[in-house]
Protein backbone atom coordinates (compact mmCIF):
# COMPACT_ATOMS: atom_id res chain seq x y z
CA UNK A 1 0.00 0.00 0.00
CA UNK A 2 1.09 3.63 -0.19
CA UNK A 3 0.05 6.96 0.61
CA UNK A 4 -0.16 10.36 -0.94
CA UNK A 5 0.64 13.86 1.25
CA UNK A 6 -0.01 16.89 0.12
CA UNK A 7 0.09 20.08 1.60
CA UNK A 8 -0.52 24.05 0.30
CA UNK A 9 2.47 26.69 0.26
CA UNK A 10 2.73 30.29 -1.05
CA UNK A 11 4.45 31.35 -4.66
CA UNK A 12 7.67 32.22 -2.19
CA UNK A 13 7.50 29.04 -0.50
CA UNK A 14 7.16 27.15 -3.59
CA UNK A 15 10.51 29.09 -5.11
CA UNK A 16 12.54 28.78 -2.07
CA UNK A 17 11.99 25.17 -1.99
CA UNK A 18 12.66 25.28 -5.99
CA UNK A 19 15.81 27.25 -5.38
CA UNK A 20 17.10 24.46 -2.13
CA UNK A 21 16.73 22.03 -4.51
CA UNK A 22 18.53 22.55 -6.84
CA UNK A 23 21.55 23.63 -4.54
CA UNK A 24 21.05 20.62 -2.71
CA UNK A 25 20.83 18.78 -6.20
CA UNK A 26 17.26 16.95 -5.53
CA UNK A 27 16.12 16.23 -8.65
CA UNK A 28 12.61 18.19 -7.80
CA UNK A 29 10.94 19.69 -5.12
CA UNK A 30 8.70 16.59 -4.18
CA UNK A 31 11.81 14.97 -3.43
CA UNK A 32 13.46 17.25 -1.24
CA UNK A 33 10.29 17.86 0.82
CA UNK A 34 9.91 13.73 0.97
CA UNK A 35 13.60 13.58 1.99
CA UNK A 36 12.80 16.33 4.91
CA UNK A 37 9.62 14.42 6.14
CA UNK A 38 11.90 10.75 6.29
CA UNK A 39 14.64 12.32 7.78
CA UNK A 40 16.73 12.07 5.33
CA UNK A 41 16.88 7.97 4.75
CA UNK A 42 18.03 6.62 1.84
CA UNK A 43 16.10 7.29 -1.40
CA UNK A 44 16.14 7.52 -4.98
CA UNK A 45 17.00 11.51 -4.56
CA UNK A 46 20.35 10.01 -2.99
CA UNK A 47 20.99 7.95 -6.13
CA UNK A 48 19.79 11.20 -8.13
CA UNK A 49 22.48 13.23 -6.27
CA UNK A 50 25.00 10.26 -6.54
CA UNK A 51 24.70 10.56 -10.25
CA UNK A 52 24.49 14.11 -10.78
CA UNK A 53 27.80 14.07 -8.69
CA UNK A 54 29.19 10.99 -11.66
CA UNK A 55 28.14 13.53 -14.34
CA UNK A 56 29.85 16.21 -13.07
CA UNK A 57 33.28 14.14 -13.22
CA UNK A 58 33.12 13.19 -16.77
CA UNK A 59 35.40 14.64 -18.99
CA UNK A 60 33.53 17.17 -22.19
CA UNK A 61 32.48 14.91 -24.92
CA UNK A 62 32.50 11.64 -23.10
CA UNK A 63 28.73 9.74 -23.78
CA UNK A 64 27.39 7.99 -20.92
CA UNK A 65 23.73 5.95 -20.19
CA UNK A 66 22.40 5.96 -16.54
CA UNK A 67 23.64 2.46 -16.02
CA UNK A 68 26.86 3.16 -16.71
CA UNK A 69 26.87 5.28 -13.77
CA UNK A 70 25.16 3.50 -10.99
CA UNK A 71 24.14 -0.68 -11.20
CA UNK A 72 20.61 -1.43 -11.58
CA UNK A 73 19.18 2.23 -11.53
CA UNK A 74 15.54 2.82 -11.04
CA UNK A 75 13.41 3.68 -14.20
CA UNK A 76 12.17 6.61 -12.49
CA UNK A 77 15.48 8.07 -12.34
CA UNK A 78 16.09 7.79 -15.68
CA UNK A 79 12.88 9.70 -16.18
CA UNK A 80 14.20 12.45 -13.58
CA UNK A 81 17.30 12.97 -15.96
CA UNK A 82 16.11 13.24 -19.02
CA UNK A 83 13.36 15.49 -17.48
CA UNK A 84 16.13 17.93 -15.89
CA UNK A 85 18.82 17.17 -18.93
CA UNK A 86 15.70 18.72 -21.24
CA UNK A 87 14.56 21.70 -18.67
CA UNK A 88 18.23 22.67 -17.96
CA UNK A 89 18.30 21.93 -14.38
CA UNK A 90 21.25 19.61 -15.63
CA UNK A 91 23.89 21.75 -16.95
CA UNK A 92 26.64 20.47 -19.29
CA UNK A 93 24.44 17.38 -20.41
CA UNK A 94 23.06 16.92 -23.61
CA UNK A 95 20.30 14.00 -24.60
CA UNK A 96 22.32 12.11 -27.95
CA UNK A 97 19.62 9.53 -28.91
CA UNK A 98 16.15 8.68 -27.05
CA UNK A 99 15.69 4.98 -26.97
CA UNK A 100 12.21 3.10 -26.00
CA UNK A 101 13.63 0.00 -25.58
CA UNK A 102 16.79 0.77 -24.01
CA UNK A 103 17.94 3.55 -21.88
CA UNK A 104 18.79 7.16 -23.25
CA UNK A 105 21.95 7.61 -24.22
CA UNK A 106 23.58 11.23 -22.89
CA UNK A 107 26.74 13.31 -23.98
CA UNK A 108 28.56 15.35 -21.13
CA UNK A 109 29.32 18.68 -23.37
Amino acid sequence: MSYRVQFTISDQEYQELCQEAERLNYPNVAELCKSRALSGKKSYADLYREIIEKIDKLPAGETFRIRNLIENPPTLLGRWIADNVRNGTIKGVKRVEASAADADLYQKI
